[in-house]
């Protein structure tokens, strides 16, 4: 039986895939006792009617609905906050747990006494063996662009600061990661990062961000990088910077091709960001120009037939 360990999620109008992405692991929350905590900042009455329903499945379901709604920002806060257990599982609502994967962190939190506990997840280009980091700038140029996967981390809540009076408007969208830096250059600290791949996300996941994703991963990534403590160094976080575009593909040359045809990628953009891009993508400017005015029909057309030709290579 766990005492120590639950899960919170943050979530805001995901009903159905939150629902399925649990009921995945419902079994082993029913094994190890894990309570769930739900803060749902949704517009709509659907979490809850998911709730209701998990509720009957496994009596350690608790529920909050923001009556008025947080952001993605408080939320985060609101969410680590909610357990009475001192580990907490801060999970994205698109994010899946695989199976297994809660008697290992059980497993970890038995074997020493750690602030944090990060796990390798599906789809990442990552390959660390396991080991404890006690040292802040090791951490953030190994992993910093991994910790912005919601659902990577377990925080020790006896571990860290007092996060109700935690500084959320310098960390904008990353207060989830902000929290683990800032606990680091306050403390000795450590992390235990197990390379296992305990979590994937859900196939149907439609991102919040993609319509603002430049705004969030230049001007709000750097700006959670730079607002943090001096002891990290303006190289380490600029490293982290481009890592976080190189690793997960986020501002390579296909990603821009596909924020043209969503809409998401124009001229505009390349005046706003063009003196940025070196710092957070190696695709090659001119591209990135002449790309921002390409007509988005006949582009999403060439896309759509490169794919079919990709797919009739592989079959």
């Amino acid at each position: 039986m766990s005492t120590k360990l639950a899960i919170a999620i943050p979530t805001y109008n995901r009903a159905e895939m939150l629902e399925y992405n649990l009921l995945q692991i419902i079994d082993e929350l029913i094994q190890y006792h894990i309570p769930v905590y739900i803060s749902d900042d949704s517009t709509n009455d659907e979490t809850e009617k998911v709730f209701d329903r998990l509720k009957d499945k496994h009596k350690l379901f608790h529920y909050k609905k923001n009556e008025i709604s947080l952001g993605h920002d408080l939320n985060c806060l609101h969410t680590i906050s909610l357990p009475i257990e001192n580990y907490v599982w801060y999970m994205g609502d698109s994010m899946i747990i695989k199976k297994g994967a809660i008697q290992k962190i059980l497993s970890i939190m038995d074997g020493g006494d750690y602030d944090f506990i990060c796990c390798n997840a599906e789809g990442r280009d990552l390959d660390i063996n396991n080991m404890v980091f006690s040292n802040g700038v090791e951490l953030m140029e190994m992993l910093c662009w991994h910790l912005t996967m919601t659902g990577a981390t377990v925080y020790n809540k006896s571990k860290i600061f007092d996060i109700a009076n935690f500084e959320v408007s310098k960390f904008k969208n990353f207060p989830q990661i902000a929290i683990i830096f800032e606990q680091f250059a306050a403390n000795e600290s450590r992390l235990f990062w197990t390379n296992e791949k305990l979590i994937y996300s859900n196939s149907q996941k439609n991102s919040y961000w993609e319509s603002k994703v430049f705004e969030v991963f230049i001007d709000d990534y750097r700006s959670f990088l730079y607002n943090l403590s001096e002891v990290y160094t303006m190289g380490a976080k600029n490293g982290a910077l481009l890592q976080h575009s190189l690793k997960t593909g986020i501002f390579s040359c296909r990603s821009f091709v596909l924020y043209r045809i969503g809409g998401f990628y124009n001229y505009e953009i390349f005046k706003k960001y063009k003196d940025d891009f070196k710092n957070f993508t190696r695709t090659n400017s001119l591209f990135l120009l002449i790309l921002s005015f390409v007509w988005i029909k006949p582009l999403s057309k060439f896309n759509f037939f490169l794919r079919r030709i990709n797919l009739n290579f592989r079959n």
